[in-house]
């Protein structure tokens, strides 16, 4: 395994040891159906789609940031140019 896969395993040792001491069981319990999975893993699902959203919107506004703060240096190089000739 690549150290990529080694981090990704150890974080999901590390989220184990934290469900057990939260519910105090493992993901072998019994005393959820497929359905009840299925909607946890749905719910879980849709936090992540929150976070990516948040994610690609803090993206888009660095971008846009960036971007105006390319054109004031275009702008001040301009000038510069303008007032050495």
């Amino acid at each position: 395994m690549s150290k990529i896969e080694d981090e990704v395993c150890e974080k999901i040792q590390q989220r184990a040891e934290v469900g057990l001491e939260k519910y105090g069981t493992t993901m072998e319990r019994e005393d959820f159906s497929d359905l009840d999975w299925m909607n946890y893993l749905q719910e879980e699902l849709m936090d992540g789609a929150v976070y990516l959203q948040r994610m690609i919107n803090n993206y888009q506004d660095a971008l846009a940031r960036l971007e105006k703060l390319t054109k004031r240096v275009e702008y001040l190089e301009e000038r510069l140019e303008e007032y050495l000739e």
